[in-house]
This record gives C-alpha cells, structure tokens and sequence, in this order.
C-alpha cells in the first residue's frame, strides 16, 4: 500500500533587518496554515489591526475595522473570503461566499456527546502528542487529532 506523505512545509520572514530577532514562521501541513509571531513587540505590530485582531488590545473586528466580534464563528464569517479579495490559494473548494463557511462544532457540546463514537482517543491523541515540549501546542495537537480523527496530525507540530 503506498501511503501518502505530508510534508511539513515551514517558511520564515526574518525581521531582523528592522525589528531583531523578530520573524513570521508560517507552517502548513495537509490542508493547515499556522502563522507563528516569534519575539512579536509592540514597535513591530503596535498598529497592526485585522484579520489576526488588534495587537495592543486583543480585540477581534470585523472587516470595517471598528466593529468587535467576540464570538468566533461570527468573526470568521465576517471574515470569509469574497469574490472580489485577491486568490490566496491556486484553488477553490466549497463552500464559497455567499454560502456560509461550514462552522466545527462546538468544542463543549456536540464533540463531547461524539468523542465515545470516535475512532481515537483522547488517552491515544495525548500520548501521540506528549514529546510536544510546549504546553499550547500538545494541548492544539490533541484538540487537532481528536478534531480531525487523524493521528498524523502530530506532524504539524
């Protein structure tokens, strides 16, 4: 059986030049992008405001700038990419606005009820991701595998 590879990509913007020892790491694995602010500093990012929030405050707006969305699926709604934003990726899968993204469920409600019916465990997702030496990302790549029901997951992080 051949199985496929997933590579782990990893691209780096140094900001050193202005900003030392300060960069952007964007990491993709499968069908996920991580973006990585290491050493982030008010000087650099002080003014920064939108998809990502603000950097001072950690407000999350809307695509005017100035409305505040606290509530996650309403953010990234209002954040769906539009016919008339610049391609990000070579291609398009549904959905595509105006159809409404496809929301995840609700990590405290309906997952809960389905994690008895899954095919991995939270006792095997943890011991996959438990050589993580960073706190947040064994407890991403836990929430990520038992997300997904993909145990290769793991090589994101």
């Amino acid at each position: 059986d051949h199985v496929p590879v997933h590579p782990k990509r990893r691209f780096e913007i140094d900001l050193s030049s202005k900003y030392p020892g300060q960069k952007v790491v964007i990491s993709t694995f499968k069908e996920f992008v991580k973006v990585d602010f290491v050493n982030a500093s008010v000087e650099a990012y002080g003014n920064a405001v939108g998809m990502l929030g603000d950097f001072k405050t950690g407000k999350t707006f809307g695509r005017d700038g100035r409305t505040v969305l606290d509530d996650f699926n309403e953010f990234g709604n209002e954040w769906q990419v539009h016919p008339a934003d610049n391609m990000l990726f070579h291609n398009t899968e549904q959905p595509q606005f105006p159809k409404r993204c496809v929301l995840p469920e609700d990590p405290q409600g309906q997952r809960r009820r389905r994690l008895e019916e899954t095919s991995v465990s939270m006792e095997a997702a943890e011991k996959a991701c438990a050589s993580l030496t960073d706190e947040l990302d064994r407890k991403d790549c836990v929430y990520d595998i038992i997300a997904t029901q993909d145990m290769d997951m793991v090589g994101a992080y």
